[in-house]
């Protein structure tokens, strides 16, 4: 079952909603399947047995990365509570970086401390005073409010619980976005169809369903181009797709052929350029892909990672940067400049290091200065771009004795006594769960909340809000019985759509 649901504040009490579970189709070898290799211990001293189950568990987990056989749905969900974070997080270094600051500043954290008021500066606001302040002209504006000012109230009204279902579909939904301007909310699923709402209101009105073609499995990522008028989607194919957002038949979808070396490809990540002149991927083969759409063609093929290490994100530092940034399997984030590209010997301008597992999604402040990385580690790690690793650092040991669509998190992650050596990330936020998919974590809208939190999705099934000051969990809003993948938040409301 795939939903999406909306999370927004509400002031007076709610009951809570009542679900009926959904059933898991008839897909019972896979599933049994799956089950199977769950219980297998991949030990050098097992028996001759379990050395059969072990080889069977290797060949399976390789024609699954491969995109050979397809898990068509997992075992029941269960409800999960969520790890326990024995240490709490230092902030040393995030104190002593311009982010902390600035992110205070933006957010109205100051406010109270700037103009002498009782509060503390994280302490309680008081509307009244604030409106009282403004209608007799006092404050730092003398009148209206600061953005600063506005953010603190909105931020005082962030979402905290869940609403209502936008729409429940029959498959997975796999990823959400909003148009720039917030008028438009896409999903796409399983199912192959890209789903068109009218967000302009909080009403979510379905406007269109968009067909799709030569989707293998399932729509794995798409993005908007920069006007709005076209979107990309990646699928398992040798080719991105791109389709006009004002059609109705599937003939006006192009084929924008990669030409990779691996010729079962599975596209995890797409993402227009600024000027929307370039399209960034990246893909199964451990490599990242650009495509020219004005010269209609593969601009460069970059071995990002080795071919057995998926790259699961990329993306650019500012909209309108040349700078851009990968995430892969092997835990190792790399920085790049596409003017400096070199098809025969592809150098990154910088690497980050600090994870100590798959980097499954990282988002921009776009600024250029900060990125956040999500990670099968259980970590959100956030980074700035002045402080690369240094070359002499080494990338952790990736563990290859468990997956993350179907095992349990190995308990370590929750609560690591150490950092990696080389870790120049200022920040690490823990208590989510990163479970059975590329699960996303983002900054909060700098117009309506300063950028103060980073919210993200969770494989217990809940929407987790951090406070990014603090690495505190503000909100965890339970709502879907599955996890949930994908997060976005209106840019100019107080709601959250998740997509599970």
């Amino acid at each position: 079952m795939g939903n999406i649901v909306v999370r927004s504040r509400l002031l007076e009490n709610m009951n809570n909603y009542e679900h009926e579970e959904v059933g898991d189709g008839d897909f019972e070898l896979l599933r049994h399947s799956v089950r199977l290799f769950n219980d297998i211990q991949l030990n050098d001293d097992e028996d001759s047995t379990h050395g059969s189950g072990s080889e069977f568990a290797s060949i399976l987990r390789h024609l699954i990365r491969s995109g050979e056989i397809m898990v068509l749905n997992y075992e029941s969900y269960m409800s999960h509570p969520l790890p326990t974070i024995k240490k709490k997080p230092s902030l040393d270094k995030l104190k002593n970086n311009d982010i902390y600051h600035s992110t205070k500043s933006a957010s109205g954290v100051l406010q109270d401390a700037v103009e002498g008021a009782a509060t503390t500066e994280t302490g309680p606001i008081s509307l009244m005073s604030m409106v009282t302040q403004r209608q007799y002209g006092l404050g730092k504006r003398k009148g209206p409010f600061e953005s600063s000012e506005m953010c603190r109230i909105s931020n005082h009204f962030r979402p905290n619980t869940f609403t209502e279902t936008v729409s429940a579909c029959d498959t997975k939904v796999f990823c959400g976005k909003f148009t720039s301007n917030g008028d438009r909310f896409v999903t796409a699923s399983q199912d192959t169809w890209v789903r068109v709402y009218d967000s302009s209101r909080s009403q979510y009105k379905l406007l269109s369903l968009l067909d799709t073609k030569h989707v293998s499995w399932s729509i794995l990522d798409m993005d908007f181009s920069p006007d709005g008028k076209s979107f990309v989607y990646s699928t398992w194919a040798d080719a991105l797709f791109i389709s006009s957002m004002d059609r109705e038949v599937s003939d006006s979808i192009h084929a924008l052929y990669l030409s990779p070396n691996n010729q079962k490809l599975g596209v995890f990540t797409v993402c227009y350029s600024g000027c929307g002149k370039y399209i960034l991927c990246g893909a199964n083969d451990g490599a990242l892909y650009a495509y020219d759409l004005e010269a209609n063609r593969r601009s460069f093929m970059v071995p990002v990672a080795r071919v057995d290490r998926d790259v699961n994100t990329v993306g650019y530092v500012e909209e309108m940067s040349n700078i851009f940034y990968s995430g892969s399997d092997d835990g190792v984030i790399k920085i790049w400049d596409r003017r400096c590209i070199d098809d025969s010997s592809p150098i990154p301008v910088g690497t980050l290091i600090g994870h100590f597992d798959g980097v499954t999604y990282i988002d921009s402040r776009n600024d250029g200065r900060y990125i956040i990385s999500n990670s099968k580690d259980q970590s959100i790690k956030l980074w700035d771009l002045r402080a690369m690793t240094s070359s002499n650092a080494r990338p952790g040991t990736v563990r290859n004795n468990w997956d993350y669509r179907w095992d349990d998190v190995p308990k370590h992650f929750f609560n690591v006594k150490r950092s990696l050596k080389g870790d120049t990330s200022i920040m690490t936020y823990r208590g989510h769960k990163v479970q059975k998919s590329l699960i996303r974590a983002k900054f909060s809208p700098a117009s309506t909340t300063g950028q103060r939190y980073i919210y993200t999705g969770c494989g217990t099934g809940r929407l987790i809000i951090y406070d990014v000051l603090t690495g505190n969990i503000e909100e965890a809003i339970e709502g879907h019985h599955d996890i949930v993948r994908d997060v976005a938040w209106h840019p100019h409301r107080t709601e959250i759509i998740t997509c599970s």
